[in-house]
């Protein structure tokens, strides 16, 4: 399993105000917080994965109907005798 890539514009919990609350609860969150977002971006990038997957399998399906187009084209040209 890859490891998430985190981008630096991500965003953030703001600062708490002084007083409205524990630090125990804050960091609690900000844990919870940063797993969601590690898991969000390994979907991300399994995602990714896929898509690039998907762009070569279209790649390799278009250069197969081309060759098939070739050799159809050249053993009509060979049956016709010219």
């Amino acid at each position: 399993m890859s490891q998430p890539r985190f981008t630096p514009g991500r965003p953030r919990l703001p600062d708490p105000a002084p007083g409205a609350g524990s630090g125990a609860c804050r960091n609690d969150q900000h844990g919870s917080t940063d797993a969601l977002w590690q898991y969000l971006h390994r979907i991300e990038s399994g995602l990714d994965q896929i898509d690039a997957r998907i762009d070569r399998l279209y790649v390799a399906l278009g250069g197969g109907t081309v060759l098939l187009a070739a050799i159809g084209l050249g053993s009509a040209f060979i049956v016709r005798g010219g």
